[in-house]
């Protein structure tokens, strides 16, 4: 047995514990059976106690299983034994919440059952596998935000375990309420990718696949962390996947105004790619630590001709940032030449305010870049809030100045130039500032 899993094992699943959640659940769900009408179900009080069992107490707990290692200064001495990253992984995340999907188990009868009863056997095991799959899912997600917030290297983990518990619950709940965002109602048909679909067995496939690339992201941060080297494929292949998924919902439009897909659809489906990898762009950037020293090691390997060396040792920020603007100049080009109007104007001209779009991104980026060389530990805090200033604060009070800050169809040549004049200047800022303390750190 992994020993990682079976040390969480005795810590977690003690008999005193094991009979204390075991009575606490019979015991509520007893209270609720024998209820009068109007008072919740069984069924009703097991899935709302599964939840917060597996979803609220278990994100925290897969969070605290790496940060409670390193409060207690033994995360170093796990680092230097033989155990692989996959199986340290799967013992943190399994062995740690164990305790919580004990008593969501002990809670699954009680949810399974009223469905297998009402709807048959096919709807009972959904209903199963996809309340098992958010746990995973919310764990995973929690686990792989605490790995890559541990790479930050400072010292407010109450802090980080709150947020990697939210992104775990967001990701979970995400998951649930998937069919009741789809515009035509919960049970309708749909289609993705031209294929009419289910939206019961959409969110069941997505839930599975997302839940893998969870588990395949938690795995390479225990890769990092136990300093082995993650090449960049992985993540490129995970953008593939993130674009052509949220590409695929363009469908939802074309079918409603009966238009055949054509180049309009297309360019339609790389701004919706688009949009997700700058949101990947803007995540990573914030999570990852963004090591000046690893910053000048690549710049002397590109300058030195070694592409394909600097190219496998790019951080995931960097890859979606160059996803992104690889995909924002084709979906321009896309634009260009689009002949079908939108909105009654030509697709041409959406194609300075999207560049000018391109160039206030590639600022945000040199501002999460610039606040890591000012500060490691309050840096990434820093340029979230620089970032509510420009797209939050200014715009209200500039007026007509807004084309100095945000993308305009009125005045988009100036917008343009403006930001892109604030991206080089950013980034020569940033360049500055690390070749700057790499000079420091020399002349010590």
């Amino acid at each position: 047995m992994n020993p990682e899993f079976q040390r969480n094992l005795w810590l977690e699943l003690t008999p005193a514990r094991l009979l204390l959640m075991t009575g606490f659940v019979l015991f509520l769900i007893a209270i609720f059976s024998a209820a009068p009408p109007g008072f919740p179900s069984s069924g009703a009080v097991a899935t709302a106690l599964y939840y917060f069992l597996v979803v609220l107490w278990g994100t925290r707990n897969a969070a605290l299983s790496v940060i409670a290692e390193i409060r207690e200064r033994t995360w170093d001495f796990q680092k230097l034994s033989s155990m692989r990253p996959f199986a340290l992984m799967w013992g943190k995340l399994l062995g740690a919440t164990s305790f919580t999907w004990f008593g969501g188990i002990l809670c699954l009868p009680f949810i399974v059952y009223p469905a297998w009863r009402g709807e048959g056997l096919p709807s009972a095991a959904g209903e199963l596998a996809i309340l098992i799959g958010q746990g995973v899912l919310a764990q995973s997600v929690s686990l792989l935000t605490s790995l890559n917030l541990i790479r930050r290297q400072h010292n407010y983990w109450r802090l980080d375990a709150f947020l990697c518990q939210v992104m775990g619950i967001v990701a979970a709940f995400s998951a649930y309420g998937f069919p009741n965002l789809l515009p035509i109602g919960p049970q309708a048909p749909f289609s993705w990718w031209g294929l009419t679909l289910q939206p019961h067995w959409f969110q069941f496939y997505s839930l599975l696949a997302f839940t893998a690339w969870a588990l395949v992201g938690s795995t390479r941060a225990m890769r990092l962390e136990l300093r082995s080297v993650n090449g960049p494929f992985i993540w490129l292949a995970f953008l593939a996947f993130l674009g052509l998924y949220e590409a695929g919902f363009e469908s939802w439009f074309a079918n409603a105004g009966g238009n055949s897909i054509g180049l309009h659809a297309a360019a339609l489906r790389l701004a919706i790619a688009d949009l997700a990898f700058a949101f990947s762009a803007y995540g990573m950037a914030f999570l990852e630590p963004k090591d000046p020293v690893h910053f000048r090691w690549l710049t002397g390997e590109a300058r030195s001709g070694r592409i394909g060396r600097a190219f496998l040792a790019l951080d995931c920020w960097m890859l979606s940032f160059g996803v992104t603007l690889l995909c924002t100049l084709v979906l321009a080009l896309a634009l260009w030449r689009d002949p079908q109007p939108i909105a009654g104007e030509p697709p041409a001209a959406l194609v300075l305010p999207l560049l000018a779009a391109l160039g206030f991104f590639t600022r945000d980026i040199a501002l999460f870049v610039l606040g890591r060389t000012w500060s490691r530990e309050r840096g990434d805090f820093a340029a979230l809030a620089a970032l509510a200033v420009l797209y939050v604060v200014l715009p209200q009070i500039a007026g007509p100045g807004r084309s100095l800050l945000l993308p305009q169809m009125t005045a988009p040549a100036i917008s343009l130039v403006a930001a892109w004049m604030e991206a080089g200047a950013v980034w020569v800022w940033a360049v500055t500032r690390i070749e700057r303390r790499q000079a420091e750190f020399t002349s010590l």
